[in-house]
């Protein structure tokens, strides 16, 4: 039997970083300020002429349910050829290290999480290899935009540069908490 191994499961938004999407992103809505597990609402960032907020569940609900999508291949999928780019804002998201405690990874700004949202308004996270600060408890991290290629990250030929970006070193706390997905 293959081991599974389930990877950018659960993401959190403090409420500082609340605050600034609110003011900087126009959001005149609730958002959840609790972790984020799969099947659950977040706070979503699209574009449509203009950056949009809304909040969609996470997870394609397919015959099961899909959360990753993989950087490398993601081009490629027919899964994806209608999907529409999106970034998850999170101030913290969670990784389990081989004793399946939780290590959680955050920066001192908020981590724009690229995703892909399908045609049923769910979102799910795009993936690639782990940098030094997050390879030590997981092969995989998020794909991460960072703040300034917001932009480019919407734009149809632009993006593609940024599927190779690596993630600068993150901050990360290790908590004796046992695995927990939902």
């Amino acid at each position: 039997m293959n081991k599974v191994i389930i990877m950018c499961s659960q993401m959190k938004l403090n409420e500082k970083d609340i605050l600034y999407l609110k003011n900087n992103f126009n959001i005149h809505f609730d958002i959840p300020f609790q972790t984020i597990k799969p099947s659950e609402f977040a706070l979503v960032l699209y574009k449509e002429k203009e950056i949009r907020s809304k909040l969609l569940r996470f997870g394609w609900n397919e015959k099961h349910l899909i959360i990753n999508a993989r950087q490398e291949t993601l081009l490629d999928k027919k899964l994806f050829k209608h999907a529409k780019r999106c970034l998850i804002p999170v101030s913290t998201f969670y990784e389990w290290n081989p004793t399946k405690n939780k290590v959680s990874f955050y920066s001192d700004h908020i981590l724009y999480l690229a995703g892909l949202i399908n045609n049923k308004n769910e979102f799910l996270i795009i993936t690639t290899n782990a940098n030094d600060s997050v390879k030590k408890v997981h092969n995989r991290m998020p794909l991460i935009i960072e703040e300034s290629d917001i932009e480019n990250w919407f734009d149809d030929h632009l993006f593609k540069d940024l599927l190779h970006k690596i993630a600068g070193s993150l901050m990360h706390d290790q908590k004796l908490e046992q695995l927990s997905l939902f």
